[in-house]
């Protein structure tokens, strides 16, 4: 079990040296991503056409739990969405949610509509910047 569960925006933050990334690396004994967020991280660099040196470096170097998307997260995520509608969540979004949930652990993303949803998800979740 992983205490945090970090979203791709905290991953992204991380990689690309902005505001707050520095933080991410003193969490990451005990973090986990989702499968989902690591494709989230990889959507990120193709859309705007970076090259993917820097994530597969992280990925590789940082010993972060990469954790399966499985059923259990599907249910809970599906689930959120009607505490996350209103704020503007995505699937990714649920789904790192979701794994926080299913493993009691806390959040941490860089994005601040989260912080509207974390009373009705039962979650605590932690700002970056």
């Amino acid at each position: 079990m992983s205490g945090i569960i970090i979203d791709a925006s905290a991953i992204l933050a991380a990689i690309l040296g902005e505001t707050g990334g520095d933080a991410v690396f003193d969490m990451l004994d005990d973090a986990a991503v989702s499968t989902v967020n690591v494709a989230e991280v990889y959507t990120y660099a193709a859309l705007n056409d970076l090259p993917t040196d820097a994530i597969d470096a992280f990925f590789a170097d940082t010993g972060i739990e990469i954790a399966p998307f499985d059923q259990r997260q599907a249910i809970t995520a599906g689930q959120l969405v009607s505490v996350t509608r209103k704020a503007g969540l995505s699937l990714g979004d649920r789904s790192c949610l979701a794994l926080a949930k299913t493993r009691d652990a806390e959040v941490l993303t860089a994005d601040r509509p989260w912080q509207q949803v974390a009373d009705g998800a039962g979650l605590t979740i932690t700002l970056l910047r």
